[in-house]
């Protein structure tokens, strides 16, 4: 059901910064409410946040926990997320994601940052023709 998805941000250590100005942060150390700028490589250590009111890509509207054990691969990895952000999508934006002007896509541990402990899924809400947002997503009805 997603209408699209970011696979694959891997994690390294680094410190989350004011949401003031532009800063990269972790992708290990996201958090619900952060206002980002996607990168464009299809992995990536950090992001880059921004305050809401900036221009950015997408938000964080939820985040969960991948059981540990074996990495589970791509495949599964991504069925998890879909299930995680679509159904959580409604409770942050206000609207039901099938009727909303808005994505639901995601971030997700890769095999390397597995074994980094990285069991994280980061749900990201963004506009559907990809332009940028200028204000928080969280209760919009978007």
């Amino acid at each position: 059901m997603a209408r699209s998805r970011l696979i694959g941000l891997v994690a390294a250590l680094a410190l989350v910064a004011p949401l003031t100005a532009c800063s990269d942060t972790s992708v290990m150390h996201m958090q619900v409410g952060q206002c980002i700028l996607l990168p464009e490589e299809k992995t990536a250590t950090t992001v880059e946040t921004t305050n809401c009111t900036s221009e950015h890509d997408a938000e964080v509207f939820y985040m969960t926990s991948v059981d540990d054990g074996d990495f589970p691969g791509e495949a599964a990895l991504n069925n998890a997320a879909e299930k995680a952000c679509i159904s959580n999508f409604d409770d942050y934006v206000g609207s039901h994601y099938v009727t909303s002007t808005l994505d639901a896509t995601w971030m997700l541990p890769t095999r390397d940052s597995w074994a980094q402990n990285d069991r994280s899924i980061t749900c990201l809400a963004r506009p559907l023709d990809h332009s940028k947002l200028t204000k928080s997503v969280k209760d919009s009805g978007l």
